[in-house]
């Protein structure tokens, strides 16, 4: 007699549903985005030769983005759930999606990976697409009218702190005990100092050793820090200093 697996985790009715149209979409937008080249090329009798295409410096570029797309999916997927095929197809991850996602998760007071905050992030990415299309076909339909604005001194300057400004906004959370959910992570930053240590080191050995950055090397840099981060934070977990506690739990009197 077989005995049944009482670990196994089952998933909601939405999550089921997401899933399969997630992999449907996912499916149809992968089609797509190679379709359309070879469409184009086939048309103008263009179509390039397998040489042509995979030489050095195509080579060079799949070195740093396959990882970085590898090391994406394993890092945001357990925040994103569900939502992730949307916001994959979508892109514009780390600076737009994500924030998003998380922002609304902490609005509706939900936590990742349950159904509702699966299904919040989902209604987030959403929106968040459709905002940024209508604002791109805006911006394309006035640009004779709005570019003047762009070359302003001023509106110069603040360009240039945006993306420091988002990346700010978004370590900042590391460094708060605020959370969407019933429990809060105290001294979770802890967790990350070993891989700034790392990469540190790193860092200044490639330096004074070849004169060159990691730049090149990020993607492989964040497939092998993600062990040592995940590593590090269980150990710390696990001796006291990284705490998982209730939101509402009153602060001991020191």
């Amino acid at each position: 007699m077989k005995k049944e697996n009482t670990n196994a985790q089952t998933m909601d009715s939405f999550q089921t549903w997401s899933h399969k149209w997630g992999r449907i979409g996912t499916l149809i937008a992968l089609i797509y985005m190679v379709a359309v080249p070879f469409i184009v090329l086939g048309y103008y009798g263009c179509i390039p030769s397998l040489g042509e295409v995979f030489n050095l410096s195509t080579i060079s570029i799949l070195m740093i983005y396959i990882p970085v797309g590898i090391s994406e999916a394993l890092s945001y997927t357990p925040i994103l759930g569900s939502s992730s095929y949307l916001t994959f197809i979508t892109g514009n991850i780390m600076n737009l999606k994500l924030p998003v996602a998380v922002n609304a998760m902490k609005i509706a007071k939900k936590e990742a990976n349950t159904p509702e905050g699966e299904a919040v992030a989902s209604v987030g990415v959403a929106v968040s697409s459709i905002m940024t299309i209508v604002i791109l076909a805006l911006a394309a339909l006035l640009s004779t009218w709005i570019s003047p604005i762009f070359e302003l001194p001023a509106v110069k300057t603040a360009s240039n702190y945006i993306i420091p400004a988002l990346f700010g906004s978004l370590a900042l959370g590391l460094f708060s005990n605020t959370s969407s959910g019933s429990k809060v992570v105290k001294n979770g930053v802890m967790g990350v100092l070993p891989v700034l240590v790392i990469v540190s080191v790193l860092a200044l050995v490639v330096r004074f050793t070849s004169g060159s950055s990691l730049f090149g090397m990020v993607g492989f840099l964040i497939l092998f820090m993600l062990p040592i981060a995940i590593i590090s934070s269980r150990i710390m977990w696990k001796k006291g200093i990284i705490k998982v506690v209730d939101k509402d739990a009153p602060k001991k009197e020191k």
